[in-house]
């Protein structure tokens, strides 16, 4: 639960009521030497058969790649800041080429927000320009990309910390979320002006995504909940009309930051969200709410204890894509089939990956990398040769004390593309368990490893078993298949099953699940609580950055006193 509260939020944006800067002024780059990166969060760059990297032109030699967003010919443009200059960038997929559009202005922002904040960009089709935010100047931007002209709008709120971004359905105008001036707002393109909304204090609204009926979702990092919006109620300056506050049921929390919705085949409205203080995504029918829903548990990380999943973005099919923060991991959840796979980012153990962004075509899945300053790309094209499929008699199960309860498992080879994994050692497992808040629940895995390089398909069974000290209630748990790729870079296909233990309840358990934030009994954690909360919303890329160099950085000097000694 503790590290639910580790909101590791990013990057920050603002505007203004007039247009002061006009400029065009692009340097186009070639690609050059990879840049320096730190070597205590990038320790290898390995090489994979789904992912292509790109460095940053060695001319930028500091970390600031923050947001990113593809047009509508699928090239990425990418927001770069430091504390002293801002950057939009564009990577031409032809030629591999950089093109740079310097943006002008006097920093104003407080450099704890610069330094840990960033910019989101999305791509405004109707006018073929990018937007973005840029906290050092506190303003919202726009890129006219025909002319290369830029135009700053400045943001009446100090250090307002804007995070997300979205075009309105009817694209006449941007509307964004201030995460540390605690507000929404919206730019009317025409007019020019900026209307602010507040949200509630210590709320920290985050990212936003309009649904089918013109209802904005936003998400409130900081204070555990998701804000419905109905935009023609709102009034300036006022919470008093046009919001409604939504939170999980109790026991259950979350720091909610990356929102997508979408609408499959049967034209039910679906909305996906990440819990970046935490390893899952919730994804939950649109109509109820957040009162039914299931958790997609991400596998174990293996930098950071929690894997931090980020933006969450979908495709022209209804498929969902997420970036795993301290994962190091790049998910997609398949509309189809529900079917989540999880594939390894080659460079690593911490490439610090928030941003992501899928072209019109959905060939690709990009991303920017902070830590290593280089951008990628997922290879949709190529299909994962496996297919897992469960099946169980009831759903969900129910589960008590001291019985197994079987759940079947199939596991296929597909014939397309089998180069691309190991087949001889697969190994089957469960994940969800221990991060879901589960007590007294194990399982067996039955085969834990087996060979599908000589059989297309294979049969067996994760065994749940339920003791005294499990905690009646109804939870996600997922069956997972992982193999290898290129360079001992894991694949995983995971698949979520509720499941219900019918247990005795015993106050002692229930008093193991904090019902609110001020029941959190660490004095030390509330304090790291309140650093993330107004420290600003990169807490993220300074906290797990301090964490993994200092766990690296003790490896390094307990083996260099192993090798004194030896000598």
């Amino acid at each position: 639960m503790k590290n639910r509260y580790v909101h590791l939020l990013f990057f920050l944006t603002v505007l203004s009521f007039l247009p002061i800067i006009q400029h065009s002024s692009a340097q186009v780059i070639s690609l050059s030497n990879p840049p320096n990166v730190n070597q205590q969060l990038v320790i290898y760059q390995k090489k994979s058969n789904f992912f292509h990297e790109f460095n940053l032109p060695l001319s930028v030699d500091q970390r600031g790649l923050k947001g990113i967003a593809t047009d509508y010919q699928g090239n990425p443009w990418l927001y770069y800041q430091t504390n002293k200059t801002s950057k939009i960038i564009k990577f031409n997929i032809v030629n591999n080429t950089f093109t740079s559009y310097p943006v002008e202005g006097k920093t104003v922002t407080d450099s704890p927000v610069i330094n840990l904040a960033g910019g989101q960009l999305i791509y405004d089709q109707k006018r073929n320009s990018i937007w973005f935010t840029d906290a050092r100047i506190n303003a919202l931007g726009s890129l006219d990309i025909q002319s290369g002209k830029v135009a700053i709008y400045r943001i009446s709120t100090n250090n307002s910390g804007i995070m997300g971004l979205e075009l309105s359905p009817d694209v006449n105008s941007i509307w964004f979320a201030e995460i540390i001036g605690n507000k929404i707002g919206s730019f009317d393109i025409n007019s020019k002006t900026i209307t602010e909304y507040p949200t509630g204090d210590n709320s920290g609204p985050t990212l936003l995504s309009f649904d089918i009926k013109g209802e904005l979702w936003v998400t409130l990092s900081y204070s555990n909940s998701i804000l419905k919006v109905q935009p023609w109620l709102l009034v300036p300056e006022s919470r008093a009309a046009g919001m409604s506050e939504i939170r999980l049921a109790k026991p259950d929390i979350f720091s909610p930051f990356g929102i997508a919705i979408t609408q499959n085949k049967h034209n039910v409205n679906r909305m996906f969200l990440s819990d970046h203080g935490s390893s899952r995504v919730i994804v939950s029918n649109l109509s109820t709410e957040l009162n039914n829903y299931i958790s997609y548990w991400t596998s174990p990380s293996q930098a950071y204890p929690a894997s931090l999943p980020s933006q969450v973005v979908s495709d022209k099919f209804g498929n969902i894509y997420f970036s795993q923060h301290g994962g190091n991991k790049i998910s997609k959840i398949s509309a189809e089939t529900g079917l989540m796979t999880e594939f390894d980012i080659p460079t690593g153990p911490l490439a610090t990956v928030v941003y992501l962004a899928v072209p019109p075509d959905a060939s690709k899945v990009w991303f920017t990398e902070w830590a290593s300053n280089r951008i990628a790309y997922l290879d949709n094209t190529l299909k994962v040769p496996l297919d897992l499929e469960t099946q169980s008699n009831l759903s969900p199960p129910i589960l008590k004390i001291n019985q197994t309860y079987p759940l079947n498992i199939s596991v296929t080879s597909i014939k397309n593309n089998l180069s691309l994994l190991a087949l001889n050692q697969i190994e089957l497992s469960a994940v969800g368990l221990t991060d879901s808040g589960l007590q007294g629940l194990t399982y067996i895995a039955k085969p834990q490893r087996f060979n599908l390089s000589e059989t297309p398909i294979i049969s067996g069974t994760i065994d749940f078993s339920v003791n005294n000290e499990a905690v009646a209630g109804t939870y996600t748990v997922m069956a997972r298949v992982s193999t290898l790729e290129r360079d001992n870079l894991t694949v995983s296909l995971l698949f979520p099953q509720s499941v219900i233990l019918d247990v005795p309840i015993h106050k002692s358990q229930l008093q193991n699940f904090p019902t609110s934030v001020k029941e959190q009994p660490s004095d030390a954690f509330s304090i790291l609580r309140d650093i993330a909360r107004f420290a600003s919303i990169g807490v993220a890329v300074t906290l797990i950055a301090y964490l993994v160099s200092r766990k690296i950085r003790m490896r390094r000097e307990r083996r260099n006193k192993a090798d004194k000694s030896a000598q």
